[in-house]
């Protein structure tokens, strides 16, 4: 059976800047601010994903965040401290600084108090509170702006940075201990100290607009030691976890670092260059170690996950959290989501080759090119939260923090035509939405901070119909991730972002039976992806450290497949940096799993024989380089269960248009390079 893969590549986004990283060691996730005020959560404990993603706000600002505990905070330019909720992933608190826009904060070691600094040069105090933070005092004014701030170990000093200056502060009095200047190298043009660390024993780190690392003894207010590392603004420093090594980088994006040596001399310890490495091409605004990983990121959006010896580097592109595209089959559409739009496109067809003429690696020609058949923005430029598209694209939904829209859409004669949707959804914002397969059903998903809503709707022409709702937090579903129907549209699996999975019989609606869910087995890891074969209801899952599972709704048992693979899975799958982010099945062979990450897609033989040894490669398949590939994509004429059937760049997205074609939705690393503005002009040898 011959398979046409479409490559789309007008898949058009615009990579974010990110502004700042706080990792917290306990639940090991990673928090990451961008350009227009989002926050992504990133689960790192195994191969990264992100975990859920708090919408960004224009008249919002994220110049810093930070972890106390498991629980988030940011502070920005308009002169606030905010707590933000992460099951409902909106705002929980709000706390007003004095001074105008807040620029930096930082908390002491024991987590009880938090200091940030102000645009008029006050430092703002406040207590840790297990459920809000309550406003202590501020400090004496300083002259300038405070751009960066840290505690010191004991919690008894603060020390800031501002323009030539770091300072000290007590903690207790709230007055100026020792002001330390800077050097300048032109007279005229001051320095900006645009990052700080501390060490272990009180030592202060200091970045600066002149390229230099800085060491000053906070005692006696001097400067110990300074080094010129690099060739423009260092804008970020971060310190190992043995405090050992110092990072840093900058406008000039390489990292360097410095590590501390004792000399036999004098017994004193001294900061000496270590190794360097080009992980961005543009400024690096946040470095954060952990686990003996490097995480850096900055203008072009990457995060860079780094690690020496052995020499590792693998970076994740700034794209929106999955779900970004839907098929419909039906119509020969989908649709694509961006921050604050969406775009509906009708896909080509390709030209009817005989059989006998259709071979690996060919081309083929298009009858039509895809044609942009609509343009969604959101009112107000409001962040999309969530989306979803009726599989013959006549009714679409989509969601901001603050309203739900349903809309008609239809092409009559060439002309496309949008009209609003008369539903009352009573909802203002849906986390998860999606359209049963048979095109009856809309589900949406809510967490309102206790507990998760399901709510289901059923499909007219002209309007969505309530039928009724259930809650999960009965199945321990508190914070719903991935969710998907399965194809006959009779039963709904939920998973949580706490590791839960259950699955709850809709049949024709809600009744007594749908409301006897039952959980699935708990796993150590978070669900990435799931999705549910057409045949045999099989629930295939794929969890953040690659392990696979295969489990059978109807007799609420695992496979026999499952149970084989649990101790069969190479080394090599296991080791692959990338999560898998969807799943979907040969249609013409049951035995088929198809599955996707950001580099590959995977194709998983069930008839052939699992390798024996964990050391075993998976190999890549012939021809399967090729750009439009019949039979290599989904054969079952090979020997071997696991295989890479096709490298990709950034594959977003991959399902069947019909029983021959799929669509494999693709992002060009070089469309988002070239959206940055321009690098730091450096001159190289011979250059």
């Amino acid at each position: 059976m011959a398979h046409r893969i479409h490559n789309i590549r007008f898949y058009n986004l615009k990579p974010k800047a990110a502004t700042c990283l706080c990792y917290e060691p306990k639940t090991k996730k990673l928090a990451l601010a961008r350009s227009d005020n989002s926050i992504e959560i990133w689960n790192v404990e195994n191969a990264p994903f992100i975990d859920c993603t708090i919408a960004g706000h224009a008249e919002n600002s994220v110049e810093s965040v930070l972890w106390i505990e498991s629980r988030l905070f940011s502070t920005g330019l308009h002169g606030a401290v905010v707590e933000y909720d992460l099951q409902t992933l909106g705002i929980k608190h709000e706390d007003m600084v004095v001074g105008g826009a807040a620029w930096c904060m930082d908390v002491n070691q024991e987590k009880t108090r938090l200091a940030v600094g102000t645009e008029d040069g006050y430092i703002n105090t406040f207590a840790v509170h297990k459920d809000k933070l309550i406003y202590e005092r501020i400090f004496d004014k300083q002259k300038g702006r405070i751009l960066c701030i840290k505690w010191d170990n004991t919690g008894e000093m603060i020390y800031t940075g501002s323009t030539d200056t770091v300072r000290v502060w007590s903690a207790i009095s709230g007055h100026a201990i020792h002001k330390m200047t800077t050097s300048r190298s032109n007279i005229k043009k001051s320095t900006i100290i645009w990052c700080l660390a501390v060490t272990d024993d009180n030592i202060i780190i200091s970045g600066d607009s002149q390229g230099f690392l800085c060491f000053w003894d906070p005692h006696i207010g001097v400067l110990i030691e300074s080094h010129e590392s690099h060739t423009a603004d260092i804008l970020t420093i971060t310190l190992s976890h043995d405090m050992n090594v110092v990072y840093c980088a900058g406008v000039d994006p390489v990292v360097r670092s410095f590590c501390k040596v004792i000399l036999k001399s004098s017994g004193k310890p001294q900061w000496v260059k270590g190794i360097e490495r080009r992980l961005h091409v543009h400024d690096v605004r946040a470095l954060v170690e952990a686990n003996g990983k490097l995480y850096s990121t900055g203008v072009d959006g990457y995060l860079a996950v780094s690690s020496y010896p052995p020499k590792n580097l693998v970076k994740y592109p700034p794209l929106l959290q999955s779900p970004c595209a839907i098929i419909c089959r039906k119509s020969r559409c989908i649709l694509l989501r961006y921050t604050n739009y969406l775009e509906l496109w009708r896909l080509g067809s390709a030209t009817k080759d005989p059989p006998e003429l259709v071979r690996s690696s060919m081309l083929h020609q298009l009858d039509e090119e895809p044609i942009k058949l609509l343009q969604l923005q959101t009112k107000n430029d409001e962040s999309i939260i969530s989306c979803a598209i009726n599989k013959d694209s006549k009714t679409i939904v989509y969601s901001t923090d603050t309203h739900v829209r349903v809309f008609n859409f239809d092409v009559v004669e060439g002309d496309a035509q949008l009209s609003r949707n008369d539903t009352d959804l009573s909802m203002n914002r849906i986390q998860k939405m999606l359209f049963s397969p048979n095109g009856k059903l809309f589900a949406a998903i809510n967490n309102d901070g206790n507990e998760n809503t399901v709510t289901l709707f059923k499909v007219n022409k002209k309007s969505l119909n309530l039928i009724g709702s259930f809650q999960t937090t009965r199945e321990s579903i508190k914070n719903v991730g991935p969710v998907c129907f399965s194809p006959d549209s009779k039963y709904l699996v939920c998973a949580d972002r706490q590791r839960g999975i259950a699955v709850y019989f809709i049949g024709n609606g809600i009744t007594a039976e749908s409301l006897k869910a039952w959980q699935l087995p708990k796993y150590s890891c978070p669900v990435t992806a799931m999705a549910v074969q057409k045949s045999t209801l099989n629930l295939v899952i794929a969890y953040s450290d690659h392990k696979i599972v295969e489990y059978n709704i109807p007799t609420k048992k695992y496979t026999e497949f499952s149970n084989n693979l649990q101790s069969r899975l190479p080394k090599h799958w296991l080791a692959r940096p990338f999560p898998i982010t969807n799943i979907i099945f040969d249609t013409n062979n049951e035995n088929v799993i198809i599955m996707q990450d950001d580099s590959s897609m995977y194709v998983i033989n069930k008839n052939s024989e699992l390798p024996e040894a964990k050391e075993a490669k998976i190999p890549k398949r012939e021809n399967g380089e090729s750009a439009e590939d019949s039979n290599s994509v989904c054969s079952s004429q090979s020997q071997y269960a696991f295989q890479v059937a096709k490298k990709y760049k950034h594959l977003v997205y991959l399902n069947w248009l019909n029983d021959e074609e799929l669509v494999a939705i693709e992002v060009n690393p070089i469309s988002l390079i070239e959206k940055l503005p321009p690098t730091l002009k450096q001159k190289f040898f011979g250059m």
